[in-house]
């Protein structure tokens, strides 16, 4: 009986150490932001990773079972990719789509994701706000059923986009509290983007506790006119 039970105790041991830690990134082009922004297009969405943190990738190909089944009610599209090894760390990672909505109303109601964006036209700026935006009841539900297997809280580790420029015209994005292309952007900052080129942007510590707790967060802006 003892040995049968060792697998479940040493997985539940490396989870413990890890913690259970949620990656997410995106893929944005800036053409569909404006699409969404400006002719309220409906129906966008843009391809995702999302890498949940495990002990060891031996524990990644036993527990994905549960990890699918845990994960693939609150995206789009989910997908199951080879796992992943960065360093000492190890990764279950899945391909997601993201809704990329005109409003935050009511939302939750119009989609199965967790994690939506939001393209709206900047009360602040002629240009487009981009905000993320969190499903706090499926955050919870997520969380229950990984606590009760694992004694460990759910959490959002990592946020992160990448930000491509699929137009003709140079576009400037403006950005504070994040880090952009690796590097810390405290006050607002304005980055240029021509033709092809790409910016990452990951939220803050301080950023994504706010996300964390009030469910939605801006996260750059699109100059269009000043």
């Amino acid at each position: 009986m003892f040995t049968t039970r060792r697998p479940i105790i040493w997985i539940s041991i490396f989870l413990f150490l890890t913690g259970c830690k949620l990656d997410f990134s995106a893929n944005l082009n800036i053409g569909d932001l404006n699409r969404v922004a400006l002719s309220k297009q409906e129906g966008i969405l843009s391809s995702g990773t999302i890498k949940f943190e495990v002990g060891s990738m031996a524990n990644c190909g036993d527990e994905s079972g549960f990890f699918s089944s845990v994960l693939e009610k609150h995206f789009l599209d989910f997908k199951i990719l080879p796992c992943e090894q960065i360093g000492l760390e190890s990764y279950f990672v899945a391909g997601i789509k993201i809704p990329v909505l005109h409003s935050h109303i009511d939302w939750p109601a119009k989609t199965n994701s967790l994690i939506a964006l939001q393209s709206s036209p900047s009360r602040k700026i002629g240009g487009v706000d981009v905000e993320l935006l969190l499903n706090q009841a499926r955050f919870r539900k997520i969380n229950k059923e990984v606590e009760a297997k694992y004694f460990q809280k759910f959490e959002l580790s990592r946020i992160g986009i990448v930000l491509k420029n699929d137009q003709v015209a140079y576009q400037d994005v403006l950005a504070s509290d994040v880090f952009v292309d690796g590097l810390p952007v405290v006050e607002l900052k304005a980055f240029g983007l021509s033709q092809g080129k790409s910016l990452l942007l990951e939220l803050s510590d301080v950023k994504q506790e706010f996300f964390s707790l009030y469910n939605r967060v801006t996260m750059f802006s699109l100059v269009l006119s000043i």
